[in-house]
């Protein structure tokens, strides 16, 4: 009865996924040796963001509470911190080869540590936030592509490394009123990230994918090779752009627009649509309701897919990943239900392209089984993965140059174990 081994309780973690038009909270707990399970869900109104960022502190702290409470009447539990994504357009990737000689004949931790703390301190942006640090290849006397330097013999250590970040402005007022909702951040994942930690095959982030997330404020993509991510991007583009072309386009407000283009809305061009006339509430009371072409609404959430398409290629290309990132990407977030999308993607883009749907938490509904849910489970198995990070926690908010306390030796063991076990 005394003395035997105490079992450990299973973790309990909670994660927000704060989008321009909805919060959704999801409460998971760990079941050993299997990944996750939820046990509760929460959605709320998000009315105080605006491409990605917070505008109204008030309004998106009563979405946050709103979710956050839900979740927890459902899963019988009281949550102090949280795992939160970030859609920001700011959101970018930076590349950066550090090589450092070191005195001792093996290569030792404090080495590695060295090595990652020159590339942590090059990155001379004080406006910026470090998001996540990926080490993509370590090189030990120009030799490349090793898994684990330590214990190798050389004079000079070298490491590939990928920074995510963002504008430290709209995460200081992201982190601002999720504390305003007595919460703490545990940790931050961008959108694309997450989302494609839960809707990515291993096949795919080994061959080489893209991941696109199409939001209701932002559009973010991630690309990944290797099974490392090895690119980020956003652009202040998505689904609400979209309702306000069809609100300008159709005369009608915007309520209405977002309703005819549930309703109607489609990427594809239909045999009879000249023919259907579709109904447009009227913007002032004293007009009338009018009524349009259907292939109205088709040329306007056509125009506006294509150019946000065409931007993320350009800008994927123009990063030098266009071939590196293989024939095969993967569309999530709420503009992935729009009929025809994964057509006109094959079309824009010239690559294979699917739906993502998420995978890999126990008990998700058929709901939360949406493309729209898949950075928000993605927060959660992001949560028992073992991912390839030599940072840890929230992050670096002070505007400092330099951080180097965020690193620990636990995250700098899991990401040289990582490299060893994937490559």
């Amino acid at each position: 009865m005394f003395g035997g081994p105490t079992k450990r309780q299973p973790e309990t973690v909670c994660v927000l996924d704060i989008g321009s038009n909805k919060v959704v909270c999801l409460i998971g707990r760990e079941e050993p040796g299997l990944g996750v399970r939820l046990i509760g869900s929460g959605f709320g109104v998000s009315a105080g963001l605006k491409g990605g960022a917070v505008v109204d502190l008030e309004a998106a702290e009563i979405g946050i509470r709103s979710a956050v409470e839900k979740a927890e009447r459902a899963a019988g539990v009281t949550v102090q911190d949280v795992c939160v994504n970030v859609a920001l357009r700011s959101l970018r990737s930076k590349h950066m080869t550090v090589q450092t000689e070191f005195a001792s004949g093996a290569v030792a931790d404090r080495d590695l540590k060295r090595v990652l703390n020159s590339s942590m301190s090059g990155l001379d942006q004080a406006e910026n936030a470090i998001l996540h640090a990926i080490p993509l290849n370590w090189q030990v006397d120009d030799e490349d592509g090793i898994r684990d330097p330590r214990g190798m013999y050389g004079q000079k250590l070298g490491v590939d490394m990928h920074f995510i970040m963002a504008g430290i402005g709209p995460l200081r007022n992201l982190a601002h009123c999720i504390e305003r909702c007595h919460l703490t951040i545990r940790s931050v994942t961008v959108s694309p990230y997450a989302a494609a930690l839960s809707v990515l095959t291993e096949d795919e982030r080994d061959l080489g994918v893209t991941l696109i997330d199409l939001g209701s404020g932002i559009t973010s993509a991630a690309v990944f090779r290797d099974n490392t991510l090895v690119h980020v991007d956003a652009l202040s583009v998505g689904g609400r752009n979209i309702t306000s072309d069809l609100a300008r386009g159709l005369s009608t407000p915007f309520e209405a627009a977002e309703r005819i283009k549930m309703i109607y809305g489609s990427c594809l061009h239909g045999a009879n649509d000249d023919h259907h006339q579709v109904p447009c509430p009227p913007i002032a009371a004293q007009d009338e309701l009018h009524h349009e072409p259907r292939s109205l609404v088709t040329n306007i959430i056509r125009s506006r897919v294509e150019e946000t398409l065409e931007l993320l290629r350009e800008r994927i290309h123009k990063a030098g990943l266009e071939t590196y990132s293989g024939r095969q990407v993967v569309l999530t977030g709420g503009g992935a239900h729009l009929n025809g999308i994964r057509e006109l993607a094959t079309h824009v883009l010239g690559k294979r392209v699917r739906i993502g749907h998420p995978h890999g938490v126990f008990g998700l509904s058929e709901e939360l089984s949406q493309p729209d849910f898949a950075v928000a489970t993605g927060l959660l198995k992001n949560v028992f993965d073992d991912r390839p990070e030599v940072v840890t926690g929230p992050p670096d908010l002070s505007g400092r140059r330099i951080r180097t306390q965020r690193y620990t030796g636990n995250a700098l063991g899991r990401s040289v174990q990582w490299l060893r076990e994937n490559f």
